[in-house]
């Protein structure tokens, strides 16, 4: 009798033991099994400082900004574009969607979107959108690093984070290129003063704009550098300011300038420093590194692209150049190797 009474409390013991390793076991199995993923919210922070959610990325976008349409091609996510506006044309397939109207909610609700991407002034006139549940964010980039803001912004709303951060350290990395080329050209050569009118006659930039920014780093000094936005200039005062250079944005003949009343005696119209500057390339999109070089060689006579083995430098690995600050040293010392002061000073006086 004891003998079977022991036979089976040690039955017993092994059952209990190997239930407790199948347990155990067993929760450690589950708990090694990645839990399905929840689908996170997207919360974004526009250029107004809205708030504004996603529930997932966008597949279905309006763009009523130019800038965006642009980035929204260059970040390989165009096939999301769904409609745009009448002056998206940039790239050029951007005709190819459907055109709406920035105030017809209509047909802007008609397309089904589920986000809208929109310049900060039609604000006021898109809350209908909002109050239908389309979530808006607005745009407006006043400097190159607002550039860079838009376009990550961008690219989180649309999916696209990845292509939006190599985005983003390449453009950083030709700008840095350029400062570089900037700084070495200007040991000898003076800052030519820039006067840039936009596609309204005598508008210009102030300051607090990224094409302002742009022409300082270029190597210029803009005449309208003392005022804000977007002001309307006198002939007097840009007489008075006299720019070495003048970059126009119109569709207007070289004539417009040239005969204007007493621009005769501008130094820009005297040596035909006139140029005409693709509203494309001077826009809150990636393609200002187009008209950031496109500048250089209006003040400068330089081709940036011709300068040295420009794509091989601009587009190091990130394992040969770290970061911007180092990309600029790299590009100071190729710089003055290519183009050494002496030579410069040899074409200044040729």
């Amino acid at each position: 009798m004891t003998t079977n009474t022991g036979k089976i409390v040690t039955v017993i013991i092994i059952a209990i033991i190997m239930l407790a390793i199948g347990f155990v076991g067993g929760y450690y199995m589950f708990r090694g099994q990645p839990a399905e993923e929840v689908p996170k919210e997207i919360v974004l922070v526009d250029d107004l400082g809205r708030k504004v959610t996603l529930d997932k990325p966008a597949e279905r976008i309006v763009s009523l900004a130019t800038a965006a349409t642009r980035t929204l091609y260059d970040l390989g996510v165009f096939d999301k574009v769904v409609g745009v506006d009448k002056y998206s044309d940039d790239p050029p397939e951007a005709q190819n969607k459907t055109v709406v109207g920035t105030t017809d909610i209509e047909s802007i609700l008609a397309l089904e979107p589920d986000l809208v991407i929109s310049w900060w002034y039609y604000e006021s006139k898109l809350q209908q959108l909002e109050e239908s549940g389309v979530p808006v964010i607005y745009i407006h980039p006043t400097s190159i690093e607002g550039i860079y803001f838009d376009i990550l912004l961008i690219g989180k709303a649309a999916g696209a984070e990845e292509a939006a951060e190599n985005l983003v350290s390449d453009l950083k990395t030709r700008v840095a290129y350029v400062e570089a080329l900037v700084k070495n050209l200007t040991k000898t050569m003076p800052r030519p003063k820039v006067y840039l009118e936009l596609y309204s006659p005598y508008k210009t930039v102030g300051r607090n704009t990224f094409t302002h920014q742009m022409i300082e780093l270029a190597g210029g000094i803009n005449i309208a550098g003392n005022l804000t936005g977007y002001p309307k200039l006198s002939d007097e005062y840009i007489i008075e300011a006299n720019p070495d250079v003048i970059l126009y944005e119109s569709s207007l003949p070289l004539e417009n300038f040239t005969e204007r009343p007493g621009w005769d005696q501008i130094n820009a119209v005297k040596n035909g420093k006139i140029y005409h500057l693709d509203r494309h390339i001077a826009t809150a999109s990636p393609r200002f590194i187009e008209g950031l070089e496109f500048m250089v060689w209006a003040f400068f006579g330089v081709n940036v692209s011709e300068t040295s083995s420009y794509t091989s430098l601009v587009f190091t690995s990130e394992s040969s150049v770290q970061t911007i600050t180092e990309t600029t040293h790299l590009c100071e010392v190729f710089i003055s190797w290519i183009i050494p002061e002496n030579l410069i000073a040899k074409e200044i006086s040729a």
